[in-house]
């Protein structure tokens, strides 16, 4: 292998245009990231090589040219990565004073780059399995990750969210719209085109040799394996991250938390379930039959039935066990204990923890738990890609409104798009919401005071006699309890913690406390209503907090278990409030609740919510981390299930999950509960 450097006339024209390219190069870094000059700089210098690689090279310096097998997928692999993350991260606000990219991309997965390289290698040795030449193969191996790259640079521009493999299934929805856009390109030539002219520059700067070996055959197969190990590598791989890595999609977070490559996998990975074992869909129709259910029943609410609002209070928690470990004395939420009168409290187990609210609205809204689903996936993101049997359609088919509302920015976790699939005649995001900048504190989160009071006029300008249910999403107590304190002063709670996390603590007990009393007000005016309602109010997950241990086993002292309440401005249904005094688990959870809000408000249960129901008579919870057993009066990990009634119950359940969520496949379970969509989307 030689390596020269030689100018000839024929070379000038090549070296200018790489001199012009890098120059634009360095100065659209300069006011992105400082690394990305380097990369200009490396580039250009490259161009000047040319290297030679001696075909009839033997003994020792043969080995060079296997050498060379490895050092050029791995140039790929880390200027696909670079510059793929540089499209979808310059100029963002998340990270704006970010000046070195490479700190951004593994600050907190060092080691990130190993799993990202091993599918970069598996293009490379595809394409060499194909008979490609080194430097074509090289120039090439690139390509897909950088249009990945720039396709979501475009997604993300226009909708301000990044693209995940659930988009590619709605591609004719975004070429019907494509039209209103206008496309911008100075980014896309400058962090992708620019470099990649200048990479395939140096990949040509190789002159081509003789193959190392000359059977065609042998070189297929070798490289063949090569490409089956490297994708099957990255494959598991992706698998074991995606089990401690969730997919993102708010805002820029896929990129800046996962790594854009990684988090579209994971989204790729997640979106395939493992069939239940002895599934089929004869197999679900035999045991829903045997339930003698019939989950072609609508369900039937009356002039007696009320109005339903639920709540899903953004990280609201019950904090009076951690009180003591911090050092607080004070309740921050004295209204919500002093609740008596027509209330029923209950603690219930959510299936995440710290974020990724949209899995506690499926769970609730269409009583399947995430539990038995992959881990890492979000199914707003991968699963509710065609209309999806709720509770919100459940309602619509007897006769309710339905509306959803989110105080925040509207495309977060992919709700413009879920919403309607579940059911929901209206989504009001914050553009729909009358609020002053006085009602915004810390990141532009909205108070559930003023998202309360926005609930109240949509009810008053709803026509008497009709009925509604109204799904609000709050996001005043959401995650980052240090910054950006704007238009919020924080109560001593607590002092000198040892955890030195004094802000953080006090922040969020504060945003408790700004809860309670919006929750008081909120009663105050739903007693003065002529109307029935029924309100329910439950937190979708604990917040993240480093003072308040975390213990993600099973159970009812866990780091999964938030507060709910049912709240009636009538006489509460006396067989519920019957139930509730009997229970001797003392625990549901997310995916049940719904069961229990129909009943307050007088509905009879439709046949496929009958079917959750009879479910929850053997297992009355289960979440991501175990279920109680009726039958063995204990808890267990989704992977004990041992008793024959558990089994049986779980079985169909998963069965149930598995039809709903992944399969959609046609059969009787399906159609007879899906004729209630089918009919109002006639």
């Amino acid at each position: 292998m030689k390596f020269s450097i030689k100018i000839t006339k024929k070379d000038l024209p090549r070296l200018i245009a790489a001199f012009v390219l890098t120059a634009c190069g360095i100065v659209f870094s300069f006011s992105a990231f400082y690394d990305a000059i380097i990369w200009f700089v490396l580039l250009f210098l490259l161009t000047f090589i040319t290297v030679t690689i001696d075909s009839e090279a033997t003994g020792k310096k043969k080995v060079l040219r296997v050498i060379y097998e490895i050092v050029l997928p791995l140039f790929a692999a880390f200027f696909s990565v670079y510059f793929l993350q540089m499209i979808n991260l310059a100029h963002h606000q998340t990270i704006l004073g970010e000046r070195w990219l490479y700190n951004q991309m593994y600050h907190s997965e060092h080691f990130r780059w190993v799993n990202e390289s091993l599918i970069v290698f598996g293009v490379y040795y595809f394409l060499r399995m194909v008979q490609l030449s080194r430097r074509l193969a090289a120039a090439i191996t690139p390509a897909p990750f950088l249009i990945l790259g720039t396709a979501n640079f475009f997604v993300y521009t226009f909708r301000g969210h990044e693209l995940i493999y659930n988009d590619i299934f709605s591609w004719q929805t975004a070429a019907n719209v494509v039209g209103n856009y206008t496309f911008p390109i100075l980014q896309p030539i400058m962090y992708v085109l620019v470099p990649y002219v200048l990479y395939i520059i140096c990949c040509l700067r190789i002159k081509e040799d003789k193959p190392a070996v000359k059977h065609i055959a042998i070189r297929i197969a070798v490289f063949a394996v090569l490409a089956a190990l490297f994708i099957g590598g990255f494959v598991v791989m992706i698998k074991g991250w995606s089990k401690v890595n969730r997919a993102q999609d708010w805002s820029d977070k896929g990129s800046r938390f996962n790594g854009y490559l990684m988090n579209f996998a994971i989204t790729v990975v997640t979106s395939f379930a493992e069939m239940p074992e002895g599934y089929s869909t004869q197999a679900l129709d035999a045991m829903v039959n045997d339930t003698g259910i019939d989950v072609s029943y609508p369900g039937a609410a009356d002039d007696n039935s009320s109005n339903i609002i639920v709540i899903m209070n953004e990280s609201y928690t019950d904090v009076r066990p951690y009180l003591p470990m911090v050092g607080g004395r004070e309740d921050p939420t004295p209204y919500w204990r002093s609740l008596k009168e027509n209330t029923l409290h209950g603690k219930v187990t959510t299936s995440v923890y710290g974020g990724n609210t949209p899995n506690s609205e499926y769970e609730f809204l269409t009583g399947i738990s995430c539990g038995y689903l992959p881990m890492g996936a979000v199914p707003y993101l991968q699963y509710v890609n065609k209309d999806t049997y709720s509770l919100p359609w459940a309602l619509k088919n007897m006769g309710y409104t339905t509306t959803a509302m989110h105080p925040y920015y509207a495309n977060g976790w992919n709700r413009p798009n879920v919403y309607p699939k579940l059911g929901f005649d209206r989504f009001m995001s914050m553009d729909d919401f009358e609020f002053t900048e006085n009602d915004l504190q810390r990141d532009n989160y909205l108070t559930d005071s003023k998202a309360y009071e926005n609930l109240m006029k949509q009810l008053d300008a709803k026509p008497k006699g009709q009925k509604s249910f109204t799904f609000l999403v709050t996001v005043q107590n959401h995650g980052g309890y240090t910054e950006n304190l704007t238009n919020f002063t924080p109560k001593q709670y607590v002092k000198n913690i040892v955890t030195g996390m004094d802000l953080q603590v006090n922040t969020f007990l504060t945003c408790l406390n700004q809860s309670d009393k919006a929750l008081e007000e909120l009663i105050a005016y739903l007693k003065t209503k002529d109307e029935k309602y029924t309100l329910m109010i439950f937190g979708d997950h604990q917040p993240n907090i480093s003072s308040f241990p975390n213990n993600f086993g099973i159970g009812k002292s866990t780091s999964w278990v938030t507060p709910y309440i049912i709240w009636t401005n009538y006489e509460m249904d006396p067989e519920l409030v019957k139930k509730y005094e009997n229970d001797e688990v003392g625990i549901t959870s997310v995916n049940y609740l719904a069961l229990d809000v129909m009943k307050a408000a007088g509905i009879k249960y439709p046949g496929y919510f009958q079917l959750i129901d009879s479910i929850r008579s053997e297992v009355p919870q289960i979440n991501t981390a175990g279920y109680y057993s009726v039958s063995q009066k204990k808890f267990f990990t989704v992977e004990e299930v041992n008793d024959p009634k558990d089994k049986k119950a779980i079985q169909l359940y998963r069965y149930v999950q598995y039809n709903t969520a992944i399969d959609k496949k046609d059969c009787d379970f399906r159609n007879k509960v899906y004729s209630v969509v089918k009919k109002d989307a006639q």
